[in-house]
């Protein structure tokens, strides 16, 4: 289908006259709505929230409220996202997200490129991590999402106030799970994870032309460290990796339901082009732990898998050692939790492990290839989510 949006500016004398000539006619229906007591505002851009938020009590003791917020735009201009504002029940500021932080928090639905501006007839999600006291959660939120268009724009008089009042979000208030940890020892770095913006974070997905799916919210990426490396020499073997053949454990009593083996390894840095939609997880082990929650170990190291579909498994079983399949870039553990033993069609859940230290976090703008920079923190935690960045010890 091809067409010009009556919208569009054209350089053509006639076509910019027929242009001028529909918009001033939407003006004239929208200003007849009006007298007739219909008044609704124009607006750039519609947002809603993809789904309902969800909340983690994370290892920095506050409560973090996760959802994103889906941002169409239908103008035939880009328009600029500038703030958004979190409000209570009450019409109460809870926070606000605006400069560098909403441009990093506001990406293309599958591309991860950050930027604060909506494309022509293009949509966006906007990642919102509310953080607030323990407990104090409110039952919903609402919104004011503010916008700029291009300077001079000819749009702007259509325009009554560059902001809209989002529809409201409502909060699944289920605790998250609680579970034990899928790897014991010291010196695991969550490279990957909840709640800024990364990979993991960023990942949204479209399931059968009818919803839009985040299936890797809370997941978590395994690495580990020792005296500030995550590997000997110079890292282009994957034995040289400490994560590499580590266990992998149950981290609940539960039933296996599927299984993945046989995939070769990769060397490390070396991007792997799946072939297959199975290529993606690399070689992996799915647990059934409670009705519609299946733990997803992903990744796994070829001929390791201790399990077989339908097995029982006990809680600190191990089930697999980690290793470097699918399109991995090194050894690594990717494991979460979701609603489906579906790594695509699944909603990432919110989980706490029952118990661990937290050394510290690491800094990852003063971090290189060779050399990992952690800021001490040691505490022991119980019932935490661990955000991306901690590192954790466990027993």
């Amino acid at each position: 289908m091809s067409g010009v949006s009556i919208l569009t500016p054209i350089k053509g004398k006639g076509d910019r006259l027929m242009s001028t000539f529909f918009v001033a006619a939407a003006v004239f229906a929208f200003a007849s709505s009006a007298l007739a007591g219909e008044a609704e505002e124009l607006t750039a851009i519609v947002v809603a929230p993809i789904h309902d938020a969800l909340i983690v009590r994370a290892d920095d003791g506050k409560d973090h409220v996760e959802y994103d917020l889906l941002a169409v735009n239908v103008f035939p201009e880009p328009v600029t996202l500038t703030r958004i504002t979190v409000l209570d029940p009450a019409g109460r500021e809870l926070t606000h997200i605006e400069g560098n932080t909403l441009a990093a928090a506001t990406q293309p639905l599958f591309s991860r490129t950050a930027s604060p501006v909506v494309p022509a007839s293009g949509a966006v999600a906007v990642e919102i991590d509310l953080i607030l006291p323990p407990d104090t959660v409110p039952p919903h939120l609402s919104h004011k999402i503010a916008y700029a268009l291009a300077p001079h724009s000819e749009l702007t008089p259509m325009i009554g106030r560059m902001e809209v009042d989002a529809p409201d979000v409502a909060i699944d208030r289920r605790p998250a799970m609680s579970i034990q940890p899928p790897v014991r020892g010291e010196g695991w770095i969550i490279s990957s994870g909840c709640c800024e913006p990364n990979i993991h974070r960023d990942l949204r997905v479209a399931i059968d032309g009818i919803r839009i799916e985040t299936p890797e919210t809370f997941a978590i990426d395994f690495a580990k460290m020792k005296n500030g490396r995550i590997f000997d020499g110079n890292g282009s073997k994957n034995e040289q990796h400490y994560a590499f053949g580590q266990d992998v454990l149950a981290v609940a009593d539960g039933t296996v339901v599927s299984i993945q083996d046989g995939k070769p390894e990769t060397p490390p840095n070396v991007a792997m082009k799946p072939d297959r939609k199975e290529d993606y997880g690399g070689n992996h082990v799915m647990l059934r732990i409670a009705p519609h929650v299946y733990a997803m170990y992903l990744h796994l190291h070829p001929g390791s898998l201790r399990v077989k579909v339908g097995d029982r498994v006990k809680a600190g079983m191990p089930l697999a050692e980690i290793g470097n399949t699918g399109p991995s870039l090194g050894p690594h553990l990717h494991f979460g939790l979701s609603d489906k033993p579906d790594l695509y069609a699944g909603r990432s859940l919110p989980f706490v492990f029952d118990a661990f230290t937290k050394a510290g976090m690491i800094d990852f703008g003063a971090s290189q290839a060779d050399k990992v920079i952690m800021v001490p923190d040691s505490r022991h935690m119980r019932s935490a989510y661990p955000l991306y960045g901690s590192v954790l010890n466990y027993r």
